[in-house]
């Protein structure tokens, strides 16, 4: 008899977050042999860049384009198997010009978004599904509405 490998599947607010709040679980997971998929709710194009060097007009318009780089070089590390976006644009932190953009997650359908995750769910039938807490673990409002 075969058995079915066990799903893990997080769901985070921009790409980096895999890191930061679930690399060590994601990288166990996949030398245990589980199937490991990761959410993605938005570009990150709001993101910080904290090398000064690197902070310049040119490197801001293309930060969705270098943090999804690096998000295909951390599942490479981590064993991530399958990456989904969910298509929505940062909205930086609450107070910023960024709110104000239609397209970001903190402006989405509610209902609307919680289709495309739900499917999501229904398609990979995770066995653990890991997320943010309540408060997003720090507050940035992305991660609240992940």
């Amino acid at each position: 008899m075969v058995s079915e490998r066990l799903t893990l599947m997080a769901v985070h607010a921009h790409p980096d977050d895999e890191i930061f709040g679930t690399g060590g679980v994601f990288a166990q997971a996949a030398d245990e042999g589980m199937r490991t998929v990761l959410v993605v709710a938005t570009g990150g194009e709001e993101g910080e860049i904290r090398d000064p060097a690197r902070d310049t007009p040119e490197e801001r318009a293309r930060l969705a384009e270098i943090r999804a780089d690096e998000l295909r070089r951390s599942t490479a590390i981590l064993g991530i198997e399958e990456v989904h976006f969910l298509g929505y644009r940062d909205s930086g932190m609450l107070g910023t010009p960024a709110n104000d953009n239609p397209d970001n997650f903190l402006r989405a359908n509610r209902e609307e978004a919680t289709r495309r995750l739900v499917r999501l769910i229904r398609e990979v039938r995770p066995d653990v599904l890991v997320t943010y807490d309540e408060r997003g673990g720090y507050g940035h409002p992305v991660h609240v509405t992940s």
